[in-house]
């Protein structure tokens, strides 16, 4: 699968017009994102990937920019603009429903670690230090409309309030899980025309003084009829726990971050990397009637 995924990536960024380096460049935008992608496909370093001896043959014959220049371009708004053009594309190419998925996955980093970015926050089964990937995930399809990373202490409410203008909810039936219990978001979901659905973290108690969102009222009186129903709502949350395991267990996949991999830049261009190959599997994936 992985010679698959640099084929097509290989295709894509240095046979199209990305590949056609601008007039005060040596090096096509599209040469760059290929050698950072495949960091990103073999779980190494961008000074790994700039070595020709770490590539296959047929990829040999290109010239390959320096590694000080490779991380000077990556610093570059461009090669970020081309990665997520790709990803919107790829992303694009796939089927896209009606009910998404709220959620949100730990990235730790080592205790001792002196990344100034990275801080503390709740992971399960205790307390840990790193960073949080919040995302919105498509239940038809598994794909990931929008995503964004914080520091491990960042709460999922206000993050993904900050992606909702990244996604179409009209019409959208959103789950999430009791951490996505919020009058905000409540109101940004319905500001945005879909519907949220989050059980609470104490059902069957009382509202308190404050006013909630018609909404958040609908929900509860929706969610504690019975456990049927909650069941149900967790049934239905089922895709975006499928979506993270292949994010994640994929050998090219999310599983980590690599020692290499710090400060919240390099770690939002390293997600956005996975993401990215993410995706390209799951076109290669569909059947080609679909896929056209």
């Amino acid at each position: 699968m992985e010679g698959q995924l640099l084929s097509w990536m290989y295709q894509r960024l240095l046979k199209s017009s990305s590949g056609i380096p601008r007039s005060d460049e040596t090096f096509s935008d599209g040469l760059v994102a290929l050698i950072f992608l495949y960091a990103c496909l073999s779980g190494r370093s961008p000074r790994w990937a700039c070595d020709k001896a770490n590539w296959p043959l047929w990829v040999r014959r290109v010239e390959f920019p320096s590694y000080s220049q490779l991380m000077k371009r990556l610093k570059q708004p461009a090669v970020a603009r081309l990665i997520e053009t790709l990803d919107a594309e790829l992303r694009g190419n796939l089927p896209s429903g009606l009910d998404k998925v709220f959620d949100g996955k730990p990235l730790t980093v080592g205790g001792f670690s002196k990344d100034p970015d990275a801080k503390r926050g709740h992971v399960p089964r205790g307390y840990a230090k790193g960073y949080k990937l919040h995302v919105i995930v498509d239940e038809s399809s598994g794909k990931i409309d929008a995503f964004e990373v914080t520091p491990l202490n960042g709460g999922e409410p206000t993050a993904t309030l900050e992606l909702l203008d990244k996604v179409d909810l009209k019409g959208c039936t959103a789950r999430g899980d009791s951490n996505y219990d919020s009058n905000p978001l409540y109101a940004g979901v319905a500001d945005a025309g879909g519907k949220l659905i989050a059980p609470r973290k104490k059902p069957y108690t009382g509202l308190g003084h404050h006013p909630n969102h018609p909404d958040r009222l609908r929900a509860i009186r929706h969610l504690e009829l019975g456990d049927l129903v909650l069941e149900d709502h967790e049934t239905r949350r089922i895709a975006v726990e499928q979506a993270l395991a292949h994010l994640t267990n994929l050998p090219f996949g999310l599983f980590s971050l690599p020692n290499f991999v710090r400060r919240l830049h390099r770690v939002k261009r390293w997600v956005a990397g996975k993401i990215l190959l993410y995706h390209l599997y799951l076109n290669l994936r569909l059947p080609k009637a679909e896929a056209a």
